[in-house]
């Protein structure tokens, strides 16, 4: 079942009216589990805020980051629907692609204490020849130096600076976020803590060098809480009788035998649903395949393995393959410390060798020559 992580409500405000975009998901361009943030969307967000009237626009945050296309590509959004204030609010974690948001020119971010602000350099799963692979290398620079240059306007500080920060991964506290120039305002009023799902944090473990342990797992996401009634669109709106609540059955005492006979439609609908995740599963696993991990993903169909398990066993072998190459490369290089005559035999530097054996060239040369300096070798 999908989780409502995605949402827009509007609320009057004596100085106008303010829309209201949350961000509580992985930023991606599609939806794999259904739940991500997605560029489709939240254009579809703005334009409606826009048609609606409102003038201000209030994004809320809390998020692992995900694709970085997707990120710029809502970051440009923003910039572009011609709200005459845009206002960025972290409540939580603002991580990796995530963090763009605060780089909209002009924009107001706030960030609540207990919140964590991570920048690092890009990253990509890539395959090919030499050629290809220097190619993906030389584009990830480009989009790094672009980066460098959003933070360091938004921060003031130097891009050698934003550089050595990315570089080395670096996780700042709310504190630590303002101090450096990322956040313009911080939120001490009512402390919150960074949180995630479970899938989301075995996302970030794969991913990052390192995870701060005050971040949370949370598989709910929270409900705006909007205290003059009025509804959210895209949210599900539930009014409870509570008589009605207590008169239910435990679910704890229903088995299946009974649930076929007392609500055969309701049984029915569980199987197509679960038989349909299942599908779902498979087609997940077979976009998440690359070429040499065919086996792989026939062995995560048979187990039960979900996608997003499946991603980082083929993220976890790709590391081990690239540590066995070099392993394997140290291997075949070894011998030659033993040929007769190497540096490594006699404690010369390769560059040394070279030298010396020049000069007994040269001296073998003089020598054969005698005084004829017209003798040319």
């Amino acid at each position: 079942m999908n989780k409502e992580r995605y949402r827009i409500c509007f609320t009057m405000k004596a100085e106008g009216e303010e829309a209201e975009v949350l961000v509580y998901s992985e930023i991606s361009n599609d939806k794999w589990w259904g739940d991500e943030t997605t560029p489709g969307d939240f254009d579809k967000a703005l334009k409606e805020a826009r048609k609606n009237g409102a003038t201000k626009l209030n994004v809320r945050i809390n998020s692992g980051g995900g694709e970085v296309y997707a990120a710029v590509a809502m970051r440009s959004m923003i910039i572009n629907a011609g709200f005459d204030s845009v206002r960025v609010m972290i409540e939580g974690l603002c991580a990796s692609a995530a963090t763009l948001f605060a780089t909209v020119p002009n924009a107001h971010v706030v960030i609540a204490e207990g919140s964590e602000f991570m920048i690092h350099n890009p990253m990509t799963i890539t395959w090919g020849n030499a050629d290809e692979i220097m190619k993906t290398v030389d584009h990830l620079h480009k989009m790094e130096d672009q980066f460098h240059q959003m933070y360091s306007a938004k921060t003031g500080e130097s891009e050698e600076q934003i550089k050595e920060w990315m570089d080395a991964e670096t996780w700042f506290t709310a504190k630590e976020a303002c101090e450096r120039g990322f956040c313009d305002e911080l939120l001490a009023s009512e402390p919150v803590a960074a949180c995630v799902t479970a899938r989301e944090m075995g996302v970030m473990k794969d991913i990052y060098k390192t995870v701060p342990e005050c971040i949370a797992v949370k598989d709910q996401s929270p409900t705006p809480n909007i205290s003059n009634g009025t509804p959210v669109a895209g949210a599900p709106t539930e009014i409870k009788n509570h008589e009605e609540e207590d008169s239910h059955m435990d679910i704890k005492d229903i088995n299946l035998d009974q649930l076929r006979a007392d609500n055969p439609a309701l049984f029915d609908q569980i199987r197509q649903d679960a038989v349909s995740a299942e599908r779902q599963r498979i087609e997940d696993i077979d976009a998440l395949t690359l070429p040499g991990y065919e086996a792989m993903a026939a062995e995560a169909k048979a187990n039960g393995t979900s996608a997003m398990d499946f991603q980082r066993q083929v993220v976890q072998a790709q590391k081990q393959k690239g540590k066995d190459f070099i392993t394997n490369r140290q291997q075949e290089t070894a011998p030659a410390a033993n040929v007769p005559g190497s540096a490594a035999q006699n404690g010369k530097t390769e560059e040394q060798e070279i030298l010396d054996n020049a000069k007994e060239i040269a001296a073998y040369a003089q020598e054969y020559s005698g005084s004829n300096n017209e003798s040319m070798f």
